[in-house]
C-alpha cells in the first residue's frame, strides 16, 4: 500500500479541510482538535475511522432544535463568536454554561503591545522544514 492510499493520507486531507471550511471559527477548530486527540487516543491504529467521525464534529444546527446539554457554537450577527453548553432553553433565548467569547475581528495594521502586558509569547515558524532538513526538496518542476 503506498501512502497514497492510506487511510493516513485521508486523515490528513480531511484536517486541512476541516481547517479551511471553519477558518475564521476558533471555537469549532478547538472542538475539532480536542475530538480528534480523544479519538486518538482511543482508537489510534484506526485512522479511517478517525476521518469518518471528524466532519461531524461541528454541524450546522437550527437555533429551536437544541436542548439542554448541547454543546453549541453561536456566530453572532454582531461578528462575535460565543460558545457554551446550553442551561436553558426559552422561546426568545438560551442561556449558556461555560461559556466563553471569541472575538476574531482584525486589528489595524499595526499594533503597539506593551511587553509589561505580555503574559506568554509564542513564535510561529513557517519554515522549520527548510530549516530542520535543508537537503529534503518538495519542489515540483
Amino acid at each position: 500500500m503506498t501512502l497514497e492510499q492510506s487511510e493516513f493520507q485521508k486523515l490528513v486531507e480531511l484536517m486541512l479541510e476541516l481547517c479551511e471550511h471553519h477558518h475564521g471559527d476558533p471555537a469549532a477548530l478547538d472542538a475539532i482538535l480536542s475530538e480528534l486527540k480523544d479519538l486518538y487516543k482511543k482508537i489510534p491504529i484506526y485512522p479511517g475511522i478517525i476521518t469518518m467521525c471528524l466532519p461531524k464534529v461541528v454541524q450546522p444546527v437550527e437555533v429551536d432544535k437544541l436542548g439542554v446539554g448541547d454543546e453549541v457554537i453561536f456566530s453572532l450577527k454582531d461578528g462575535q463568536i460565543v460558545s457554551g453548553k446550553v442551561a436553558e432553553v426559552n422561546p426568545k433565548e438560551i442561556k449558556l454554561a461555560e461559556s466563553k467569547q471569541l472575538n476574531v475581528s482584525s486589528l489595524a495594521e499595526k499594533v503597539v503591545v506593551q511587553k509589561e502586558a505580555v503574559g506568554k509569547a509564542k513564535r510561529i515558524m513557517r519554515d522549520v522544514i527548510e530549516k530542520e532538513w535543508p537537503t529534503l526538496d518538495f519542489e515540483v518542476e
